[in-house]
């Protein structure tokens, strides 16, 4: 079979674009005819992608549309558009967690264009409650997680104080939060680590927090290349995220894989990737007095720490492509 991905595509990057890659990946090495199709440019060069996208998917028989909201909903208006003139099989998977408030704001633009593909995929049970809510037909895929080269994870035998941030650096991301709660952290743990990876548009207040609260021990590293991860990870025990809005964040399974503990924002769709206490710890969103408390019983307390890792990892294979490949090629209708 023949199948075009269609998407705000950019390479090297995480996000929905990891995920673009990593599915390309994985379906030319199932020896598919694949390309992708990105809808990034300007305004008036999106205009004229359109009818490029009609000549190039006239050559395929699947559409692959990966879609979120706001902007991020334009693959989904010019692949299903295309897609039904040119009478194609139409998969959309949806991302990010804003999509309660997006189709809240525009219920029909958005009835109209995910009633008329083939099958909707979400990656979680938060956006399966969304897409219920609407009377929108779905399936429940997750996001691919890639496999170690020797399929082995990463074994911690101590946890200590060193913690890590893998967000841009936006409001959405919070990281505020992660610097409040660590520097009340760093006066009971004087020997206390944060890496920040990520840069955005609060990087330079995020710094200037740090330095007005002279809190010592934070490193920011900007941009990462996601090849570059796993060399920060293996420096951390201590995964923490604190965004206000997610669906099915990757760097929260990529800290998994990695051996980390996990400690997230209890909002969107974490609560169905982490259970707490069992896989990992969740505090109100934007309570950096409770994720503070939460960083310091994860070092104090080492055998409910490494448990919580290694259920987290236990959990992965749902990720695995193997696992994927079997529910997307169903979607494909090619099983």
């Amino acid at each position: 079979m023949k199948i075009l991905i269609i998407a705000n595509y950019r390479d090297s990057v995480g996000g929905i674009s990891g995920q673009v890659k990593l599915l390309y990946e994985h379906l030319k090495r199932e020896g598919e005819e694949v390309q992708i199709f990105s809808t990034r440019g300007k305004p008036l060069m999106r205009l004229l992608l359109f009818v490029k996208l009609f000549f190039v998917a006239s050559r395929y028989d699947i559409l692959h549309i990966h879609a979120c909201s706001y902007w991020g909903f334009l693959p989904a208006v010019y692949g299903i558009i295309v897609g039904k003139l040119l009478q194609k099989h139409i998969v959309l998977t949806y991302h990010g967690g804003g999509g309660g408030e997006f189709f809240s704001a525009h219920p029909k633009l958005v009835r109209f264009f995910l009633t008329g593909t083939d099958t909707n995929i979400v990656l979680s049970g938060y956006l399966a409650e969304v897409f219920k809510q609407y009377n929108l037909p779905y399936v429940i895929i997750p996001n691919i997680l890639e496999e170690k080269a020797n399929n082995e994870y990463e074994i911690r035998q101590i946890i200590r104080s060193n913690f890590i941030s893998i967000r841009s650096l936006e409001p959405l991301y919070n990281v505020e939060c992660i610097l409040k709660a660590f520097e009340i952290v760093k006066a009971e743990i004087s020997n206390a680590k944060l890496i920040v990876l990520g840069d955005g548009s609060c990087r330079t207040a995020l710094e200037n927090y740090v330095k007005g609260h002279q809190i010592e021990n934070v490193e920011f590293y900007g941009h990462v290349n996601n090849s570059d991860i796993d060399k920060y990870l293996s420096q951390a025990d201590v995964f923490l995220s604190a965004p206000t809005i997610d669906n099915q964040p990757m760097s929260v399974l990529e800290a998994f894989r990695a051996g980390l503990l996990v400690i997230s924002s209890r909002v969107g769709g974490v609560p169905y990737m982490i259970e707490h206490g069992v896989t990992g710890l969740m505090f109100e969103s934007n309570n950096y007095q409770e994720l503070a408390s939460l960083m310091i019983f994860a070092v104090k307390n080492q055998t409910s720490s490494l448990s919580m890792i290694q259920r987290a990892q236990e959990q992965l294979k749902i990720y695995s492509w193997p696992n994927i490949r079997q529910l997307l090629y169903s979607c494909y209708g090619i099983w």
